[in-house]
């Protein structure tokens, strides 16, 4: 009878960060190795793709000349020097290695395919448990012979250790993090020098922007939350609330995907024709939620409006940077103002408000990385405005900011058609 591919449901189970490649080079090494350093016996169960034979085969090589036992589930033998026991070809590309020597057992599940980043996987890994046996029993049942005699040999009476587990995933993701910024270093260093800073502060650009989109999510998930709460659910204003949340938590999902996509290219900006009043609008209601608890008044005041060529992801996030610090300034009751006006080739957009001033001192520096008049800033709210916008032959300024009202003017391109 064919047999599933199993293996798969337990990647799903543990619902792991999916790894980069050379975090997963690092864990199947850190399993195989201290084995082989000490020269022990081992029992060891391994399928491996044509790409994973190349990358491992210095340490499979050191495999052959060691006490260790492999038992290979690879669609081509790895070695004539391993036993293959490959009863059907059901992996499709889940690779998987599974290690008990005395007083140590670990296995790693791995697979690039269900990833949706190219060049990382999904992982499962498990060290010194009971839950071993899970992965064994899965993968011995598609094996030509019975291995549960070798497996016996080398089965210590295992509890589950949660903590180490536990601990083994946060060095997974510290390993992920740390090969991003080697992988950033690097590419710094293969572009044109006046371009470095860019690239260098690209990511942590992109990481400030998401974490706007997802403090949305997380803010209208509250609004759900507190609304389902309600159990009135038939009410056409509770409806309404309900739907307007969904679909503004899938629209910030949507423009965090975009930008992650982002920090992969190095296209510029395409400029395409927008509609002013739809950007303005939809930038409003994105940011309306920051306004909860408080009496905030929103105004958009758009006398014409017209179409902008604007990158519409970046360009909406410069304008929902602008009303959130606005929001954030008023502290219990104030009004935002949004207004427009054209010229012959540009439009001014206005966002003003009546909430806590800029100081005079400092409003020199508001556009200087690291530099924030808040509490829990990160200093580059306003520096990715005006980058965003300087690639969009658009600019920003503080137009002024006293005891009645803070100014920002920004200036875009204006379609001709």
């Amino acid at each position: 009878m064919y047999q599933k591919n199993r293996l798969k449901n337990l990647i799903y189970i543990q619902d792991n960060q999916p790894c980069n490649e050379q975090t997963v080079k690092g864990l199947f090494r850190s399993i195989v190795e201290p084995v082989l350093d000490k020269n022990v016996e081992a029992f060891i169960l391994c399928r491996l793709e044509e790409k994973s034979k190349l990358e491992f085969n210095g340490i499979l090589k050191r495999l052959e000349y060691s006490p260790a036992k492999l038992y290979d589930f690879s669609d081509k033998p790895v070695s004539e020097h391993f036993e293959n026991v490959l009863k059907d070809k059901i992996w499709e590309k889940t690779e998987f290695l599974y290690v008990l020597a005395e007083r140590f057992g670990a296995v790693l599940i791995f697979d690039y395919e269900e990833s949706k980043i190219e060049g990382f996987a999904q992982v499962y890994i498990l060290h010194n448990s009971k839950k071993l046996s899970e992965a064994f029993d899965i993968i011995n049942s598609n094996s030509i012979i019975n291995l549960n005699k070798s497996q016996t040999k080398f089965r210590p009476d295992r509890r589950d250790n949660e903590i180490l587990n536990a601990s083994i995933r946060k060095i997974i993701e510290n390993l992920n993090e740390t090969n991003r910024e080697i992988l950033i270093s690097q590419l710094e260093k293969e572009i044109p020098e006046n371009n470095t800073e860019f690239l260098l502060n690209k990511s942590n650009y992109i990481a400030h922007e998401i974490r706007n989109q997802l403090s949305i999510c997380n803010l209208y998930s509250t609004i759900i939350e507190k609304q389902l709460n309600k159990l009135d659910f038939g009410t056409q204003d509770i409806e309404k609330s309900v739907t307007n949340a969904i679909e503004y938590i899938q629209k910030s999902l949507k423009m965090a995907g975009q930008q992650l996509l982002d920090l992969k290219s190095s296209k510029p900006d395409e400029l395409k024709e927008y509609d002013l009043q739809e950007l303005i609008n939809s930038a409003v209601e994105f940011t309306r939620v920051y306004s909860n608890g408080k009496k905030i008044e929103f105004k958009v005041l758009i006398p014409q409006t017209a179409n902008i060529l604007v990158d519409e992801n970046k360009f909406l996030n410069v304008l929902i940077n602008l009303i959130k610090n606005a929001i954030e300034s008023i502290e219990e009751k104030g009004e935002i103002v949004i207004s427009t006006q054209l010229e012959d080739e540009n439009v001014k957009i206005t966002v003003l408000n009546n909430g806590k001033p800029i100081e005079k001192n400092l409003q020199n520096k508001i556009f200087e990385e690291g530099f924030t008049t808040k509490k829990t800033g990160s200093g580059l709210g306003l520096v990715i405005c005006k980058k965003t916008l300087e690639e969009q032959c658009a600019q920003i300024k503080l137009k002024k900011s006293d005891k009645i009202s803070t100014e920002f003017e920004i200036i875009v391109l204006r379609s001709e058609t």
